[in-house]
């Protein structure tokens, strides 16, 4: 049994694995595995093995949902190749690896690593590597995590890896089965790198790119939580003002709320828009605990706009609305924002006690902390 930085010799350059997960059907759903050969310091020498894309010549995939074969041929590999990582990733980066609870890899039917990947928050991990030394190939046990998944790994690289679903692809370039051709929202600042929007923003998208008066940076996701329509942004380049976070309390039922955001981009002006309201329910749909309702004005790129309580502190984040009804908008609750945040590892700021704001008040405190997002497929 190997643990991580372990490492075994393999009976021969052609090898044989089976990699498992204690979650049932995981594999090409949800889950994938690729094959990346790269010279000793990690320099792609040839395209990466996908579950849905061969590489003829030096690998061969079988399996189910179940389970995922292979056959790896080491002494066929790209010119230049010293070493095989084999990796596992969350297809869209859509969440960490955690949901699966362990992979177990077994090689030459004598070798077993098991992995516990519950209490990770990566969205792509380097399980391990198949590596020349000494003219006989090894195998070396890792968990080395990557949390901005597989295509950030990739570029990180200098190559460019497709994380995307094979039957719902991305698309491009407006072919028939492309995804939307975009989509904008907002985001605000929870960190000075960090930014949180909602996940149906960004989902799906290839390119993020973040824009303000201050000027236009791009974005890569950290975590996304889908149920919960919650995502994560890590900023380069750009030092950011974080708002503060309402984790415990909020508000309450009638209280006042401004919502702050850039609806309707390219229509409404580039600036930001404030609009004002009450909390009318603690719920949103089916008695959902996770969303307050309110009734401040939000448009199509509201989302992911802070929703502000009258002392200026984040208690909500707009979500989503239901169209034919009278002001029944929603935003994920304070306290979710703020769980989502600790279980990221992501340090927050904290309301203080201050005195009651007025709307205008709240959006010159708060604009400097917003970011018109801009993804694309």
């Amino acid at each position: 049994m190997l643990t991580p930085g372990a490492n075994t010799a393999l009976d021969a350059p052609e090898t044989a694995w089976v990699l498992t997960t204690a979650l049932a059907d995981a594999f090409g759903a949800s889950v994938a595995v690729a094959l990346l050969p790269v010279t000793e310091r990690r320099v792609p020498t040839g395209p990466a093995a996908l579950l849905h894309v061969e590489q003829t010549g030096w690998m061969t995939w079988r399996g189910d949902p179940s389970y995922v074969g292979c056959t790896l041929r080491l002494d066929a590999l790209p010119p230049g190749s010293d070493r095989v990582l084999l990796l596992v990733y969350r297809y869209d980066n859509l969440g960490p690896l955690s949901a699966v609870g362990a992979f177990t890899l077994d090689i030459e039917q004598r070798i077993r690593y098991t992995l516990d990947v519950s209490g990770h928050g990566e969205s792509a991990l380097i399980l391990g590597e198949f590596y020349l030394r000494g003219g006989l190939w090894k195998f070396r046990a890792l968990a080395e995590g990557s949390a901005y998944g597989l295509a950030a790994f990739g570029r990180r690289l200098g190559i460019e890896l497709d994380e995307a679903h094979p039957d719902r692809p991305a698309g491009r370039d407006g072919s028939p089965d492309a995804g939307p051709s975009g989509a904008t929202g907002t985001g605000f600042a929870v960190a000075s790198n960090t930014l949180l929007t909602c996940a149906h923003v960004i989902e799906g998208m290839r390119t993020i790119e973040i824009n303000a008066f201050s000027g236009r940076h791009r974005a890569e996701p950290i975590m996304v939580d889908s149920i919960n329509d919650m995502a994560l942004l890590r900023v380069d380049g750009a030092v950011l003002q974080p708002l503060p976070i309402a984790a415990a309390g909020g508000c309450g039922l009638g209280d006042p709320v401004t919502a702050v955001g850039f609806p309707l981009s390219g229509l409404a002006g580039g600036g930001a828009h404030v609009t004002q309201g009450g909390v009318s329910a603690m719920f949103g749909l089916r008695n959902d605990t996770t969303l307050l309702q309110f009734t401040a004005a939000i448009q199509p790129g509201s989302s992911g706009s802070p929703l502000f309580d009258a002392s200026g502190a984040v208690v909500g984040m707009v979500t989503s609305t239901v169209a034919d009804a009278q002001s029944m908008n929603f935003a994920v609750k304070g306290q979710l924002l703020a769980a989502f945040l600790e279980a990221c590892h992501v340090p927050f700021l904290t309301p203080a006690d201050s005195p009651l704001k007025s709307a205008a008040e709240i959006a010159r405190i708060a604009q400097p902390s917003l970011w018109k997002i801009e993804a694309r497929p």
